[in-house]
């Protein structure tokens, strides 16, 4: 009965991710609200009937533990007051980034949970204080002017983080967290949202050449004090973040297609100074020479992907832990060899689908700063997303970035709540733009 269980289960698991993603972009083309409101209700059912069935099923692979079904229940109320909070706090806010984000956040609990319970247990702790804490972002938004006037104290605080990880804990060779007695962060999570911040204030005042050489040295210091670091994920996401900001507030795409050569005879000349950076790109370039050694880990992570085939081995029958640190770099891996090929694949549109909701929301912030902001933590989001499933599947070289919301990593689920905390913001406060407008218009009328 089990077996068959498991069996089915993964046709289940593929069918509802199909439906969701369907769900979410024809929610997010459709103008009739009442439509949008009912594709919102029918999108929860599907991710807790998907949430449910994954901890059914670990309560089942580890001869009926209570602990998984409690673990559930508190992961279920979790889930139910976010939609409920963002429902009754901010109305206007972004129903389908929110459901989208749930949804990413059930599939990584239920995987982490698998993989590692006392890691779910502390993410899902992590999770819980960085929600609390998120849900005044709109509010802060909202009610404080000033966010866009003081773009230096986002640059050097930004930067004075990054600097400080230099003296930090060496985690797998390079320097990325901070140890504040018993708790650590990864301060460069919370320095790209900084970053954005000081690039958004910076061109909102002006786009003078003067000031976007200013702008542009303060880039490159973050960018090397990353790559010295050896913390070349974020370098990259810092890098592709200031070109396309840099290219939103000027419109001038010589800048950025010199900005691009720049950064490409850059990364040639990291290649040959920084030993870690060679071997980063040997190993991409070829794993199976040194199959036992470096290359392990990206050759484990192809196995999985390839023997995961289309509905995967079912969850908690796969062989993700031969992977090293599965549960951070490579859960995208993990999840295709498990949950198959179109949950996979699912996942990545869901993410798509964020990215272009947040894209949206720029265009339309009529204020320069709120629509770089908006865009700078897009493309942050975006590409980040690309280097995680982009380094499991060796189409980039690795770069050591969690997939946001479903990796293990309590400041990178922090950071991501926070992102999308302010895009909601940036999204209300459109909102209300939208209707001061047209109640404008309105009295206009009445008055002639």
């Amino acid at each position: 009965m089990r077996v068959v269980f498991i069996e089915l289960a993964k046709y289940i698991f593929a069918f509802f991710i199909a439906f969701y993603v369907a769900a979410s972009y024809y929610g997010a083309s459709s103008q009739n609200e009442n439509i949008r409101k009912k594709i919102y209700i029918f999108q929860n059912i599907l991710m807790f009937l998907s949430h449910l069935l994954g901890f059914l099923l670990l309560y089942q692979l580890n001869d009926e533990d209570i602990k998984y079904l409690i673990f559930y229940f508190a992961q279920f109320i979790y889930l139910f007051v976010i939609i409920v909070v963002y429902d009754v706090l901010y109305p206007k806010a972004s129903r389908l980034l929110v459901n989208n984000m749930c949804m990413l956040l059930s599939v990584g609990f239920v995987m982490l949970a698998r993989l590692n319970y006392d890691k779910a247990i502390k993410q899902f702790v992590i999770a819980i204080a960085g929600t609390i804490v998120t849900f005044f972002v709109p509010w802060i938004l909202k009610k404080v002017r000033c966010l866009k006037n003081i773009g230096w104290v986002y640059g050097v605080v930004s930067l004075g983080v990054l600097v400080a990880v230099l003296f930090g804990s060496a985690v797998y060779g390079a320097n990325l967290v901070l140890s504040l007695g018993p708790v650590s962060i990864q301060p460069s999570e919370f320095a790209k949202i900084l970053f954005v911040m000081f690039v958004a204030a910076m061109f909102n005042k002006t786009t003078s050449i003067k000031q976007i050489i200013i702008v542009t040295v303060v880039a490159v210091v973050h960018v090397v004090v990353l790559v010295v670091s050896k913390d070349l994920g974020a370098a990259l996401i810092f890098f592709v973040v200031y070109i396309m900001m840099l290219y939103v507030a000027t419109k001038k795409i010589g800048l950025c297609v010199t900005g691009l050569i720049a950064g490409i005879a850059a990364a040639v000349l990291a290649y040959f100074v920084f030993g870690h950076v060679k071997q980063r790109v040997t190993i991409w370039r070829d794993p199976w020479t040194t199959i036992d050694t470096t290359g392990y880990q990206i050759c484990q992570s192809l196995f999985a992907i390839g023997m995961g085939s289309w509905f995967g081995y079912g969850l908690a029958q796969g062989l993700p832990g031969k992977i090293p640190v599965v549960e951070k770099d490579f859960m995208f891996s993990a999840i295709t060899e498990e949950f198959g090929i179109i949950f996979a694949v699912a996942l990545i549109l869901i993410c798509l689908n964020n990215l272009i909701l947040m894209m949206n929301i720029a265009s339309r912030c009529k204020t320069l700063f709120y629509r770089l902001v908006a865009v700078g933590l897009g493309v942050t989001y975006g590409f980040q997303v690309f280097l995680t499933v982009g380094g499991a599947m060796k189409m980039i070289p690795m770069t050591g970035v969690t997939m946001p919301f479903v990796s293990y990593g309590g400041s990178s689920m922090v950071s991501s709540l926070i992102m999308f905390a302010l895009i909601n913001g940036m999204y209300n406060m459109r909102q209300d733009e939208g209707e001061l407008n047209e109640s404008a218009g309105k009295s206009k009328k009445n008055k002639k």
